[in-house]
C-alpha cells in the first residue's frame, strides 16, 4: 500500500511534466534543439501509459494502476517561446480546480536532456527525457522505492 501512496504523487507530478520535454541527444547543437523544439511543440500532448521500469532501460515493467482518470484525460500544449498551457480535460480532479493553467519551460541538463518547468515545485528539478518523436514523448523519473532504484516513466502521445 506504501508503494501506491508513493507512486501516485509522483505519477500525477510527472503527467504534468510530460508537455514540458524534448528527446535525449548525443549532440547538443542548435540544429539538434530546433528539432526537439519542433517536436514537443507540434501539437497539444496527451497520457499514454505509466508505470514502473525496474531495469531502467525504457520498458515499463509494472504498469501504474494508480493514476487516476482525470489525470489521463490532461492534455499539454508546449509553445515555442518556452510557456505552455495544461488543460484538465473533461474530467477534474477537483471541480474547483481551473480549467487551464499557464506554465513555462525549458529543456536542461546534459544534452538538454531533461525538461523543467514551473507548473509544479517537483518539476522544477527536471524530468529526464527517453525519447521524443512525431507522435510519442517518454519521460521519467528516476528514484528510489523502498530501496530499490527505478525509474518512473510517463509516456504521452498525440
Amino acid at each position: 500500500m506504501k508503494q501506491r501512496i508513493l507512486i501516485a504523487p509522483l505519477a500525477a507530478t510527472l503527467a504534468f511534466l510530460l508537455v514540458c520535454w524534448t528527446a535525449c541527444s548525443k549532440s547538443s547543437s542548435s540544429s539538434d534543439n530546433s528539432n526537439r523544439v519542433t517536436l514537443v511543440t507540434k501539437a497539444a500532448w496527451k497520457y499514454d501509459t505509466a508505470g514502473i521500469d525496474l531495469d531502467r532501460n525504457g520498458t515499463i515493467e509494472i504498469g501504474d494502476t494508480t493514476l487516476q482518470a482525470c489525470y489521463k484525460d490532461n492534455t499539454y500544449l508546449f509553445n515555442k517561446d518556452s510557456t505552455g498551457v495544461a488543460d484538465e480535460g473533461a474530467t477534474k480532479c477537483s471541480s474547483t480546480d481551473p480549467q487551464t493553467t499557464a506554465f513555462t519551460w525549458s529543456f536542461s541538463g546534459t544534452n538538454q536532456s531533461k525538461i523543467t518547468s514551473t507548473a509544479d515545485p517537483l518539476l522544477a528539478q527536471g524530468v529526464n527525457i527517453y525519447s521524443l518523436t512525431d507522435t510519442k514523448f517518454v519521460l521519467y523519473k528516476d528514484t528510489t522505492v523502498l530501496g530499490v532504484n527505478i525509474w518512473y516513466i510517463i509516456s504521452l502521445k498525440h
